[in-house]
């Protein structure tokens, strides 16, 4: 037997003993789920954000990165934690600059689970750790980075969280949520208050055996006022469908791509397709196995 062959038979076995995870994919890209991590376990992860085409993403260029913790307080309590990571490339000046973003910081509850059917309440506050960073670049650059990314200020998030369960494979998720901005100080430019947002989001999964989740989502928001920022002036509703996929590699370690299109012309100026690429990996801070 020849050493490739034998490598792969005792990596089938080696993945085969190995405990299985105590739920499949579940979890949206973009649109939050009921379910929460469970207690004392931490789950770790990573997402890339990479805004393509649009007029106000050809220069500069903007994505994001974002390392995060979710931490399972008590069973359909959860704390998420997560850093944002602005990375800039001004094309025309041959410069890449990464700054650091905000910090944002939420709790979920689930107050209502049954088999079928589920809700829970997000809330979250963004603190711009990264503020006179962010200040340090020009006043044309600030402006043209939209409000769902880091942008420097104080904002805010209370979401309702509706799930509905099928079958045992198949799940859609509603999202509903008030989003509070705050006030981009932009030197000697003036400050600019940032719009409220009303966020609307949907998504419906289907597990596919025991390791792969399909999913597609439609993720809306819409401002309060046309103008969104001072480079965006007539980008108030905006709307993307995002399918995507997230396969479990092995237990507990998943995973995850998208693409998010944009269906309206507000958002389409200001990018016309995200990618999203990450990984998770959950695992009990006490160290007990799950099975």
């Amino acid at each position: 037997m020849s050493p490739l062959k034998l490598s792969l038979i005792l990596l089938t076995v080696s993945l085969s003993v190995l405990p299985r995870a105590e739920a499949k994919p579940f979890r949206a890209m973009v649109t939050r789920t009921t379910f929460t991590t469970g207690p004392q376990h931490l789950e770790l992860g990573l997402r890339y954000q990479g805004f393509f085409g649009g007029d106000g993403l050809n220069s500069p260029g903007y994505s994001q990165l974002t390392p995060g913790v979710r931490f399972g307080i008590v069973e359909r309590l959860e704390l998420n934690l997560h850093l944002d990571l602005m990375l800039i490339h001004q094309r025309n000046a041959g410069q890449f600059a990464v700054y650091v973003g905000d910090l944002p910081i939420g709790l979920q509850f689930t107050f209502l689970n049954t088999p079928v059917f589920s809700l829970g309440v997000y809330g979250r506050l963004t603190i711009p750790v990264g503020t006179s960073l962010f200040q340090r670049l020009a006043v044309e650059l600030q402006d043209r980075i939209p409000p769902s990314l880091s942008d420097g200020t104080w904002d805010a998030e209370g979401t309702l969280i509706a799930e509905v369960r099928p079958s045992q494979d198949f799940t859609l998720m509603a999202n509903v949520g008030y989003l509070f901005h705050g006030v981009r100080q932009r030197g000697g430019a003036g400050a600019f208050d940032v719009p409220d947002a009303i966020l609307y989001n949907f998504a419906a999964t289907l597990n596919v055996g025991q390791r792969v989740l399909l999913g597609v989502e439609l993720a809306g928001r819409s401002y309060f006022d046309q103008v969104i920022t001072p480079a965006w002036t007539n980008n108030q509703h905006q709307l993307e469908v995002i399918p995507h996929a997230r396969f479990e590699v092995v237990p507990n370690f998943v995973l995850e791509a998208a693409l998010g299109i944009g269906l309206t012309r507000d958002l389409g100026e200001i990018y016309r397709v995200r990618l999203l690429l990450g990984f998770t990996y959950e695992f009990d801070i006490l160290g007990r196995r799950r099975g």
